[in-house]
């Protein structure tokens, strides 16, 4: 994705169709959508989901002063589509390597996932991918998982600083501090965490085992599997890529239809024998 900060988004008006509360430019494949702001608050994807422009002011207002439109998670979700296509999945999850097999960790949020892959690292497992995580077919032999990028940034509760043995700088001590005192004067907005940036290995593995959170039960099910999947990803909830496929004829049904295809193969693939 080509990803720019302008200051303002010059939108040919006369030649763009209206589409709910978007535009769409036929002549450069775009949608856009503007906030009404005296000063420029404005998104906008062109050529065919391929480039990304936005506002200064679009980066700094809540998703609520902006169309409700959250830019990092449109992103991953384009993202995601283009995974699918290229029939890889893309899943909200961790990967560890546990004498020599491979381990992905999925769940809910809260559903202590974070906890579980760093115990099993600090028991010496192995850190393939961490927050999310890419599953590939190779050559047709093996479902196996690699990083979504080479360093990830993750939230971390006391609990799991302490039982996981991960060393927390003086800093890190005062901002969870702070940021439990936050969370207790506001439970409904702010979690007691902090959030430190992780670097992954690189080096994939083949997925031998697939298990929820910290509870250690194997989803074995992979109707289960895209539920929790489609719970990070659900692009086809997006107003934006809505829009986009009302504007276009973008199959979306046909990308859900194919993620479902390629996770209903991967989850057999682990547990042949389930169901």
């Amino acid at each position: 994705m080509d990803f720019s900060v302008v200051e303002k988004i010059h939108i040919n008006r006369g030649r763009c169709i209206k589409v709910g509360a978007f535009l769409y430019d036929y002549a450069i494949d775009g949608l856009y959508h503007e906030s009404h702001w005296p000063f420029p608050v404005q998104i906008g994807m062109t050529h065919g989901l391929t480039k990304c422009e936005v506002t200064p002011m679009f980066l700094r207002l809540p998703f609520i002063m902006k169309g409700w439109i959250n830019q990092d998670i449109l992103l991953r979700q384009v993202e995601l589509l283009k995974l699918v296509q290229a029939d890889k999945i893309l899943m909200h999850a961790s990967c560890v390597v546990v004498d020599g097999k491979g381990i992905l960790i999925v769940g809910f949020p809260n559903s202590g996932k974070t906890y579980q892959t760093y115990k099993s690292v600090s028991q010496g497992a192995r850190l393939v991918s961490e927050e999310y995580t890419i599953i590939e077919n190779e050559f047709d032999r093996s479902w196996c998982a690699y990083p979504y990028k080479k360093v990830m940034r993750t939230c971390f509760s006391a609990c799991t600083m302490k039982d996981c043995k991960i060393e927390m700088s003086l800093w890190e001590k005062i901002w969870l501090f702070f940021a439990t005192i936050r969370a207790r004067l506001f439970p409904f907005m702010y979690e007691a965490v902090i959030w430190k940036n992780i670097p992954v290995g690189g080096h994939g593995c083949e997925i031998h085992k697939i298990v929820y959170g910290s509870t250690g039960r194997e989803v074995k099910a992979w109707k289960e599997f895209a539920i929790l999947c489609e719970n990070e990803f659900p692009f086809l909830s997006s107003e934006f890529l809505q829009a986009y496929a009302l504007a276009t004829g973008f199959d979306l049904l046909g990308i859900q239809e194919k993620q479902r295809g390629l996770i209903k193969e991967f989850v057999e693939s682990v547990y042949p024998h389930h169901g």
